[in-house]
């Protein structure tokens, strides 16, 4: 066929808008795809932004739970005189409430200075937060039965401020037969214990 045969604007006419269409087909096909690239990224993004989110979220709920139940066991650590300053005056009120609820012929005392206690596990992040105070005292009692003893310990642990620690205890038979006088010191039982609290950040080191 000879070029010069072909009728150019008749060609033109009818192959214009069928080009112009392709070229805009295309067009917004990569226009379709680069957005649903971006789409695609940017979703990503924000799942990866959201998976974060839900971590601190689950890290916070987790810290939160931690710091209501070690705010619990503290207030009740503080409730029992374990968490603030040594008191000696209720320590011997409650000595001598305690015989006298019990009924103890006898109980003497003797309470050595409070010292430093040397904790027997080392934290280093609360080292500089708390000091461990220890009393130790010499109790001398004298019992009726034998469970006067565990009785007046567990009585004094629930009055006394401060945790006690028993680190030894001897008893000595006093009366003349094995049967118990009632009323009358039958046993003498000689402990060594010790009055442990702790001083936190928020309470006063002065010892009273």
């Amino acid at each position: 066929m000879n070029p010069a045969d072909i009728e150019w604007d008749y060609l033109r006419r009818h192959t214009l808008r069928p080009a112009l269409s392709a070229v805009t087909a295309v067009a917004l096909l990569v226009a379709a795809i680069w957005l649903h690239g971006k789409q695609l990224r940017d979703y990503s993004q924000y799942m990866a932004n959201h998976d974060a989110v839900h971590e601190d979220y689950d890290s916070l709920v987790r810290q939160r739970r931690l710091v209501e139940n070690y705010h619990r066991r503290y207030q009740r650590f503080r409730d029992i005189g374990f968490i603030g300053r040594e008191s000696r005056l209720d320590w011997i009120e409650t000595l001598r409430t305690t015989t006298e609820s019990l009924g103890l012929p006898r109980v003497g005392y003797a309470i050595e200075p409070q010292q430093q206690a040397v904790p027997p596990v080392v934290s280093a992040v609360a080292d500089e937060l708390i000091d461990i105070r220890v009393s130790r005292m010499q109790l001398d009692l004298g019992l009726v039965h034998e469970f006067d003893l565990l009785r007046f310990f567990d009585a004094l642990q629930a009055n006394a401020p401060g945790l006690i620690k028993v680190d030894q205890c001897d008893l000595t038979w006093l009366a003349e037969s094995d049967v118990a006088q009632s009323g009358e010191a039958n046993l003498s039982a000689t402990c060594a214990v010790q009055v442990l609290s702790v001083i936190t950040s928020d309470v006063s080191s002065e010892a009273i």
